[in-house]
């Protein structure tokens, strides 16, 4: 593929049409500058019958091999060791010089396993829209899950990148960001798989109480990503392992702190705790 292309003139090829890669489609449904050829490949025949009826893709197939062969850009949307599989299992089916990229949410084991796997003349980009439902399913993707999202890369060389940022920024990312695979799994920790976790476990104390008609606003919001995809977090939360049970031994300090304010009742440095935390809160999502 020539270097200097620009994402209207290649032909695309979606590989798992789940939540992500069915908001992919249905964002490009309708762009001025979308690909001149989509293709959508997953294995569910019912999940291929929705993306035809709705025009969500020129060529529809479960066939791995039909799906790749004439594709410059590849976006692997599975979950990661689905996404390592599949590579591994067609990696001399990819196109000559296409590029490849992956919305995986942890970046160090894709980075490292993926590129090894591709013949020199195929290029990889790691990638990750911070973009996300409560559900799972192609049924919940929709066309704005991408708007106003941060587009991160991780790895992949100049012309390949912008390849991927043009895409992302066609389905309504608001900012590329730019990381190192380990800097990335280690926020991503913090900032959404820590989320998770303690929702889990904030939902499982509940236990057996009636607690329906005694919550509100701050219960919904805590409890929301208690909604969880079990196959893919836990999946995501075993990968990244290391980091994640850094910032649960973090948090694990943090309750403890707090607990102790409230049990000597030091009420003065709980309020100053309580503002620390409303200050940064607000810088950082204003």
């Amino acid at each position: 593929m020539d270097n200097e292309v620009s994402f209207k003139d290649i032909n695309l090829t979606i590989v798992g049409i789940g939540l992500m890669g069915g908001s992919m489609l249905k964002a490009l449904k309708g762009q001025d500058n979308r690909p001149k050829s989509i293709t959508a490949y997953d294995i569910d025949a019912e999940i291929l019958k929705k993306v035809k009826s709705r025009e969500l893709a020129d060529v529809v197939t479960d066939d791995a091999k039909e799906a790749l062969k004439n594709a410059d850009f590849v976006v692997i949307a599975l979950y990661p060791k689905n996404a390592i599989e599949f590579v591994k299992q067609n990696r001399n089916s990819f196109k000559k010089s296409a590029v490849v990229t992956d919305i995986c949410g942890v970046k160090r084991e894709i980075d490292e396993e993926i590129p090894p796997l591709l013949s020199e003349d195929v290029r990889f980009v790691g990638g990750h829209p911070m973009a996300g439902r409560e559900h799972k399913g192609f049924s919940y993707s929709i066309p704005d899950l991408f708007l106003g999202c941060r587009y991160i890369i991780t790895s992949g060389e100049k012309q390949a990148v912008k390849l991927v940022s043009e895409m992302a920024d066609i389905i309504g990312a608001k900012k590329i960001v730019f990381s190192s695979p380990e800097i990335h799994d280690e926020l991503i920790a913090y900032t959404s798989q820590l989320p998770h976790v303690l929702s889990v476990a904030y939902m499982l104390c509940a236990k057996k109480r009636d607690v329906e008609d005694f919550s509100a606003g701050s219960f919904r919001d805590i409890t929301r990503v208690a909604m969880i995809n079990d196959e893919m977090w836990s999946e995501l939360f075993l990968e990244n392992k290391d980091k994640l049970l850094n910032e649960i031994k973090s948090l694990r300090v943090g309750l403890a702190d707090l607990e102790d304010l409230i049990e000597k009742e030091q009420r003065e440095d709980l309020r100053a705790e309580m503002r620390k935390a409303a200050e940064m809160r607000e810088g950082i999502i204003g």
